[in-house]
């Protein structure tokens, strides 16, 4: 998109004061926010900066031509200004030198430092200091603290145990692991025959089976075989114990196979993990639905989409707000219904580049709150919309995640261009926790001048902007949810900006609400 006579002119007016020493601060912030957010900025840019150098070289050849003296009169300003426009171009090429320098840096490819995943927990109740244990995340070699509740991870290798609180594991590659204490359940694949696992007083090779462990309050081991063949290694022993179906180890009795058989019944069971992982999630939901109730009921409420649809092909997402406005009932458009938090319970994937939903919301607003429940699956735009007006007129905010990670919420203040509040958090999302649910949500308050920035009911980010003049407001009209607006002006195409990922919840307030208020809405609706 080409740039406008009003911004070319804005262009040329700070590039001009800026050479004379004379850029404001306020200018000299809108001028790096316009090349930053500008392609066609920076390009103007540095053609400025070329043609000015072309300009001081054919004044010093004119100036030669009326003599020595006449070079000397210019001399120091012809340089000045040779100078000045070759620093200028200098330092674009150094800024495009930088930007590839990022770009080469962005395409290294991310590393991955688990061994396993975590894939259901219940009731789990972790003792590990400052860890965060979430279904769906990589566990990284390091020691699990298990204190109550049941937990099943899955190694890379193939092989995946179920751990039974309370419980002391270290995970030490994706094919070994340490039991300090503890029972669990272990079954191997074929892809992981020779998987490793270590105790106080044995070492145990699976070879391709499954097996419980039991590992006492002084260090000693059971191994119950209920499938296959296992080898144990016991302590400082050289010969091996080799264990097949029904057979039992302890390492109270000695160094072979006791007469008495494995105990099935002693381990908890795959099945009946689904089965306590699928009623506690129930649970979770109709704790969820109750605190709903008072939230929708909230009168600072103007958008409440709890993503509850009556069937799997309808097209339109209720606001379920109090008193809610007819055009606040949203249109879906090319987003499916897919599993949400909670099994039974249901989210909008959004996948393809049309995939939104519209939305509209009238009148003004003196302060906002925006918070939603989010899956990212990937970043693969510049910037991935979470909820965005169609336009970008004074007063619309713009609430996105940018391809660092960084959420986002950009308030145009005024017909400026690129002139907006900008409140953005530290880098949120990785590979680390593509496929993760995050509770999001952004405050900001034109009276207070105050923005916040939320992950997971935790203030990450505060902001004060100063100075707000007394009548400024924010105002939505045509948005959506997942993307950015239609093209306009009889353009025949738009901006790329489409999320990437599921949204389960979504709440749009008339008030910023306080640092408990946004963390009473995490807690009611997490997970797990």
């Amino acid at each position: 998109m080409k740039l406008s006579d009003d911004e070319i002119l804005r262009l040329n007016r700070w590039l001009h004061d800026l050479e004379e020493g004379q850029l404001s601060d306020e200018d000299a912030k809108m001028l790096a926010d316009a090349l930053k957010m500008s392609e066609q900025a920076r390009r103007y840019y540095v053609q400025r900066g070329v043609l000015m150098a072309g300009l001081c070289e054919l004044t010093d050849e004119a100036q030669s031509a009326n003599g020595l003296m006449s070079i000397r009169k210019v001399d120091k300003l012809s340089k000045w200004f040779y100078l000045s426009a070759l620093t200028c171009v200098l330092m674009m090429g150094l800024f495009f030198w930088l930007r590839r320098e990022n770009e080469a840096v962005e395409m290294v490819e991310a590393r991955d430092r688990g061994c396993a995943i975590l894939v259901e927990a219940v009731n789990a109740q972790w003792g590990d200091e400052g860890a965060s244990h979430r279904v769906g995340m990589p566990v990284a070699a390091g020691r699990l603290n298990l204190r109550s509740g049941l937990a099943r991870l899955e190694f890379y290798s193939g092989a995946s145990m179920t751990l039974e609180g309370p419980c002391e594991l270290e995970v030490v590659s994706v094919d070994e692991a340490k039991c300090l204490a503890g029972r669990l359940r272990v079954n191997v694949s074929p892809h992981a025959r020779g998987f490793r696992l270590v105790t106080p007083d044995a070492k145990v090779v699976d070879l391709g089976t499954e097996f419980g462990l039991w590992v006492d309050e002084t260090g000693k081991s059971e191994v119950h075989v209920f499938d296959g063949e296992v080898e144990v290694y016991p302590e400082a022993q050289t010969q091996k114990v080799s264990l097949t179906t029904g057979q039992l180890w302890d390492g109270r009795a000695g160094d072979s196979a006791t007469d008495r058989g494995a105990e099935a019944h002693a381990f908890v069971e795959l099945d009946d993990l689904r089965s306590l992982s699928h009623e506690s999630a129930q649970l979770r939901r109709q704790a969820w639905r109750a605190g709903m109730e008072e939230v929708l009921n909230d009168p600072r409420l103007l958008v409440g989409y709890a993503f509850e649809p009556e069937t799997d092909w309808g097209r339109t997402l209720p606001n379920s707000a109090k008193g809610a406005a007819e055009g606040t009932h949203g249109s879906i458009v090319g987003a499916r219904w897919v599993q949400g938090r909670w099994a039974g319970k249901k989210a909008l994937q959004f996948k393809s580049p049309g995939d939104r939903v519209r939305v509209q919301v009238d009148g003004e607003l003196q302060a906002i709150t925006l918070c939603a429940w989010v899956s990212v699956d990937g970043l693969d735009r510049r910037w991935n919309s979470l909820f965005l007006t169609d336009g970008f007129q004074p007063g619309n905010p713009h609430w996105q995640i940018e391809n660092d990670g960084r959420v986002v919420l950009g308030v145009r203040k005024d017909k400026k261009e690129w002139s907006q509040f900008v409140f953005r958090t530290e880098p949120a999302f990785g590979a680390e926790n593509m496929g993760l649910w995050y509770h999001l949500a952004v405050t900001f308050d034109l009276k207070s001048g105050i923005g916040r920035n939320y992950v997971n009911g935790k203030l990450v980010a505060e902001y004060l902007e100063k100075g707000i003049p007394s009548g400024t407001r924010m105002r939505i009209g045509m948005a959506e949810l997942g993307n950015w607006g239609l093209p306009v002006s009889g353009a025949k195409s738009t901006e790329i900006r489409n999320f990437n990922g599921r949204m389960d919840e979504f709440l749009l307030y008339r008030e910023a609400l306080s640092v408990d208020e946004v963390r009473k809405i995490y807690e009611m609706g997490k997970p797990e």
